[in-house]
């Protein structure tokens, strides 16, 4: 696959495809793309040779852009810039992450109103042609002036200095020049600045972010048909009737044809309900199921609409020039592009949206295993089978996946609070409203992993009532998620730990989405 960077035209379809490296990518740079560029660089210049203050190049940084800078020490400003903000902290980002930082800051500078030179779009192209991916800690990023931070570290590698992730494994980026017979690139005049000044970093692992959601989003809909089955629900809570007939939200109307589409493929179907039988003034079955089963299109359906609100939104953001000062011919203008609004904001509704995934997942979970609720499954889903009456109730079946559930889903809820609403004043007041972005991707990217074992931890419940009720699944999609599951995870007959088959299992559903 071949994607040439033109800074108008990256679609996220590319960018995953780069990202989670599904086929081998070759990165041109479009011709149009470096005469623009070039354009651009020759206008900053001329700017310069006319006196005009150019914040960043021949003015200090944020609340020191008053103070001028002679033009023959612009180089060093940058090099200094990229040296004061090299202070992350935390776990660093994931590979696939720095992979996708790097390709939207050369998208970005490809539009041709930054003012750097095509020399450095070529060591760009090359460090990600390479998969020369920057070592960067996720923590310190204010969202505004964009990512200062997290992009300091690629800013170090294309100097030749700090570390990558090259060939699986963490090497000193000096050392990889060394041997590639490379000399460490000379920053030019705003070039460190327009390295820095971005959404790169927060964009990259909010696309990351919406892939493993949608992963998700599809696995929900999927289990929600398996509690169906395993249930022996009402089918007509998702009817085109319902969803598509008397409501016209595109999400919802998605996830019930979705969700039938696998009651399809069992040929389920579920007693009329005016074949269900009246005794003693009761019904002998539900006429209608709990809220958890009955409602899940209108649950998932504005999830999946803020999923594809959030492509739009950050589609956008890969085709935009996100650092500052911007030029363009004679016209030079100081603004904030670099304020990451809409990804932070995209962020928080993805965690609230998260939020009720995982609330749902922890409801059908109860639901199931409940004894209560289940419809004459055993309690806790336990195979009592073969057991003499008083050993039976030594055993708890699936009663720790439960709780594990229910402890997990109570610490996603917790990172659902909005970020960007905690902005603080910061730099003397010069960044006084800052967005957050950064920290709503990271904290988002930190739900999805926990969300990840929840949904691992359903779908192991939900193959064992399905187990026990003796349904064999013949749809081809169904068949081939349970015996994945079956690969990792037993039929669990007696008490027994569970740990590392559940973690070998939500390893496959993680490959699984950057391969989906």
């Amino acid at each position: 696959m071949e994607i040439e960077i033109s800074g108008r035209s990256m679609t996220l379809q590319q960018l995953w495809r780069l990202v989670f490296r599904r086929a081998e990518v070759t990165i041109s740079l479009a011709p149009a793309t470096c005469d623009r560029v070039r354009a651009s660089h020759l206008s900053l210049l001329s700017l310069l040779e006319k006196g005009i203050p150019v914040y960043g190049v021949t003015t200090g940084f944020g609340d020191s852009g008053s103070r001028l800078i002679s033009f023959h020490q612009s180089e060093e400003l940058q090099r200094n810039l990229v040296s004061y903000l090299l202070c992350g902290s935390g776990p660093v980002l994931a590979p696939e992450v720095a992979r996708g930082l790097l390709a939207i800051r050369l998208n970005s500078l490809s539009l041709g109103y930054s003012g750097v030179s095509v020399e450095l779009l070529e060591r760009l192209q090359l460090h990600l042609q390479k998969d020369w991916l920057p070592v960067i800690p996720r923590e310190g990023s204010l969202g505004a002036s964009g990512d200062l931070i997290p992009l300091a570290y690629l800013a170090e590698n294309i100097q030749g200095g700090g570390r990558v992730f090259c060939g699986g494994q963490t090497r000193e980026m000096k050392d990889v020049l060394r041997e590639a017979g490379l000399e460490p690139y000379t920053l030019k005049a705003k070039e460190g600045l327009a390295l820095v000044n971005g959404t790169s970093a927060m964009a990259a692992q909010f696309a990351v972010n919406l892939k493993r959601a949608q992963f998700l989003l599809e696995g929900v809909c999927r289990n929600s048909g398996w509690l169906c089955l395993a249930l022996a629900g009402r089918r007509e809570a998702f009817s085109e009737l319902v969803n598509a007939r008397a409501k016209c939200s595109a999400g919802q109307t998605w996830v019930a044809a979705e969700v039938r589409s696998y009651l399809d493929d069992e040929n389920y179907s579920c007693k009329p309900l005016h074949e269900i039988r009246i005794s003693e003034g009761r019904t002998e079955e539900w006429v209608q199921d709990r809220y958890s089963l009955r409602c899940v299109p209108q649950i998932c359906g504005p999830i999946l609409d803020t999923i594809r609100l959030l492509e739009q939104w950050l589609e956008a953001e890969l085709n935009s020039a996100s650092d500052n000062p911007l030029v363009d011919g004679d016209e030079l203008a100081n603004g904030g592009n670099f304020y990451g609004g809409y990804l932070s904001q995209g962020m928080d509704y993805l965690k609230i949206s998260l939020g009720h995934m995982a609330d749902l997942i922890d409801r059908q979970v109860c639901y199931v295993v409940d004894e209560k609720s289940n419809r004459g499954l055993p309690a806790n889903l336990a195979d009592w089978n073969g057991l003499a009456a008083d050993e039976k109730h030594l055993h708890h079946g699936l009663k720790g996946l439960h709780q594990s559930v229910s402890a997990l889903t109570s610490e996603i809820l917790a990172k659902a609070t909005p970020a960007g609403i905690f902005s603080r004043s910061s730099e003397s007041h010069n960044q006084d409203k800052v967005s957050l972005g950064m920290s709503a991707a990271v904290q988002c990217a930190d739900q999805l992993d926990q969300l990840f074992t929840v949904f691992t931890l359903q779908s192991i419940v939900l193959a064992q009532a399905l187990d026990l009720r003796g349904i064999h699944l013949v749809g081809r999609r169904s068949r081939a998620a349970y015996e994945r599951i079956r690969e990792s995870v037993p039929f669990v007959g007696r008490d027994q730990s569970l740990g590392e088959q559940i973690q070998l299992l939500r390893s496959k559903w993680m490959e699984m989405s950057y391969e989906n």
